[in-house]
């Protein structure tokens, strides 16, 4: 299934890559059965998910786009986005299997779309993930490391059949030239001081590149500038401390970058299409309904 490139993690390769020499933590992982009429209410997770439906169908919200996942689907979702989902009235039941997991330098929140597609083997996956359920619940420490390998086995077999970009420029099979090091370098920088007020004005510096050429090569490597880039990284930010309750507003928009707390609000119902406070009031209506339904 073609998915546009919208950054840097966006190559299915380069994301493989990173999730492969990443520390993974699976925090969650189960199978349940639900029968028709079943709705998971709207929620914004702070951790990706991966989800297998073994049976039956469900239809999928995931921000502004809709997914049916049926037999044989299997669903990587990032963190920080609006999702629900709800059984479809045929065949009226879903049986899935899914997990939850942290991930450290595999930077998943740069991706602004949940990834699909039908894998090949349905009993292999599934089986995949009832073990990886089973290590969790071993109080053996060298499980969590046997859990960790086997959702890495799943990832790598998912993501290779992911189709590649079509600008075979942002396809992570050769080595990078030194201005691609230095857009990587300068990414990074962004994530490490994100509330650093004059983040961008560094930038070009921290590639090791010219001005000029470094906003040329920074648009050709992540299909935007070095300022939208920013903004995103700081909107996503800010809807995963919305999950914070104990913050306000104006702390948030402080922890992003942005000292005035009024233009943050407008910038962030520009960039989501409402206002910060509605994330927080849906994550705190969500939670307590949704702690024993989750998946």
């Amino acid at each position: 299934m073609s998915q546009k490139s919208q950054g840097m993690t966006s190559d299915p390769l380069e994301m493989m890559d990173q999730l492969l020499i990443a520390r993974l933590i699976v925090t969650a992982a189960e199978t349940k059965f639900r029968r028709y009429p079943f709705e998971l209410a709207e929620s914004i997770p702070s951790e990706p998910r991966l989800m297998l439906i073994r049976r039956g169908r469900v239809e999928f919200q995931i921000d502004n786009s809709r997914i049916l996942g049926e037999a044989g689907s299997m669903i990587l979702m990032p963190p920080w986005i609006r999702r629900s989902w709800k059984i479809m009235k045929r065949p009226g039941y879903v049986s899935l299997s899914w997990c939850r997991f942290n991930s450290s330098g595999a930077h998943l929140h740069d991706l602004a779309y949940a990834i699909h597609r039908k894998v090949d083997d349905l009993s292999l996956e599934a089986g995949a993930i009832e073990r990886l359920s089973l290590s969790l619940q071993s109080e053996n420490a060298a499980d969590g490391l046997v859990a960790e390998g086997e959702l890495k086995s799943i990832l790598a077999r998912f993501l290779r059949k992911i189709a590649l970009p079509d600008n075979p420029r942002l396809m992570n099979i050769r080595p990078l030239s030194c201005g691609e090091q230095g857009v990587q370098r300068a990414v990074q920088h962004m994530r490490t001081n994100i509330a650093e007020a004059n983040v961008l004005r560094s930038l070009a510096k921290v590639a090791g590149l010219h001005p000029k050429y470094f906003r040329a090569i920074f648009r050709r490597a992540t299909g935007m500038t070095p300022g939208n880039y920013l903004i995103r990284l700081r909107m996503r930010a800010a809807r995963y401390y919305q999950h914070d309750s104990v913050m306000r507003v104006k702390e948030v928009a402080a922890a992003v970058g942005y000292q005035d707390a009024f233009y943050f609000s407008r910038l962030y119902r520009r960039f989501w299409g409402h206002a910060p406070t509605q994330d927080r009031r849906i994550h705190q209506s969500s939670t307590s309904s949704t702690t024993n339904a989750e998946t």
